[in-house]
């Protein structure tokens, strides 16, 4: 089990790179769901603004 996570002297490099790798992948998961609710949120003020200052339809 050493010689696989050692790589032959290339153990430190590999699993720094797997490390940075993994790293990223979860910082752009975790930032895209940060924009996607901040654009949600943004959507939701834009609508509630809209209803709010357009009249409301006359009932027949």
């Amino acid at each position: 089990m050493k010689d696989v996570l050692d790589m032959g002297d290339y153990g430190v490099y590999v699993w720094s790179c797997y490390g940075l790798t993994f790293a990223v992948l979860v910082l752009n998961l975790w930032l895209g769901k940060r924009s996607l609710a901040e654009q949600v949120l943004s959507a939701r003020r834009r609508l509630k603004m809209s209803e709010s200052i357009s009249p409301e339809s006359p009932s027949s």
